[in-house]
């Protein structure tokens, strides 16, 4: 888990490396999405998030869990 400085690193991160050289536009979209996609997995995955909802005779319930 990330928090979310450490997310917007990353992403500026892989901003970085694709400006700092001469690439390929469709290749350098490819690599940007994956290494958007590792790190918004790092800050979401194990995070305790709340959930709540109606059940089906409509009391509200609540939950706690890990996003795995």
């Amino acid at each position: 888990m990330i928090s979310e400085a450490q997310l917007a690193i990353l992403l500026e991160e892989a901003y970085d490396v694709e400006s700092d050289s001469e690439v390929n536009p469709a290749e350098a979209r490819q690599r940007i999405a994956q290494k958007q996609a590792e790190a918004i997995a790092q800050f979401v995955q194990g995070r305790q998030t709340i959930v709540t909802g109606t059940s089906s005779d409509g009391a509200t319930v609540a939950g706690t869990g890990i996003i795995q």
